[in-house]
């Protein structure tokens, strides 16, 4: 029966949603996101041609980079935390970089680059939690191995009054979609 039709049936709303992750420093991110794109994904194909005749497999599967868009706050300051996500990945600003060539002043093993493990760590895990009119969760989104792929700052313009917002690009390996019933039993 349509939702329409039906008092008891209740579609999922764009609205009703948190997301979380963890900032360097322990710092959620779970009340300062204002819109959040869903995984997605595309299954590639392979081409069999058989006289005059083409035949499609399925081939790999390729998920898509996920967007939040968070507020960009003041108390906790998101600027530099958000510097601080790009360093606890492995990244190693040129100013930091010793004189002699021969490492970073602060990596003990010399330079160091961004790298997965360091990256993926950096969030613990990205979550997005889908919920009902009552803020019960009714399922959860879960971008495993997510790391944070780019980040881009909103304009700064003295003719608004918008509130300032960062948009996260995250890409991750796979994603897992759990109900709450998964989540329970």
């Amino acid at each position: 029966m349509a939702f329409w039709n039906n008092a008891s049936v209740e579609p999922k709303r764009s609205h009703r949603f948190l997301v979380e992750f963890d900032l360097p420093g322990g710092t959620s991110t779970q009340i300062y996101a204002t819109g959040c794109s869903k995984p997605s994904y595309e299954l590639g194909e392979t081409v069999h041609t058989f006289l005059g005749q083409n035949y499609y497999y399925p081939g790999r599967v390729s998920w898509s980079p996920v967007s939040v868009t968070l507020v960009d706050s003041a108390s906790p300051d998101f600027d530099t935390l958000l510097q601080r996500l790009i360093q606890s990945s492995g990244y190693v600003t040129p100013d930091r970089v010793a004189n002699s060539g021969n490492g970073a002043v602060d990596a003990p093993n010399g330079a160091r680059t961004p790298n997965k493990f360091d990256a993926v760590s950096s969030l613990n895990s990205v979550r997005i939690k889908e919920l009902d009119g009552d803020g019960v969760m009714l399922g959860e989104w879960v971008l495993n191995n997510a790391w944070a792929q780019s980040v881009s700052f909103s304009e700064l313009n003295y003719g608004s009054e918008e509130l300032m917002t960062v948009s996260v690009s995250f890409r991750y390996d796979w994603a897992t979609y759990n109900t709450t019933s998964d989540l329970v039993g």
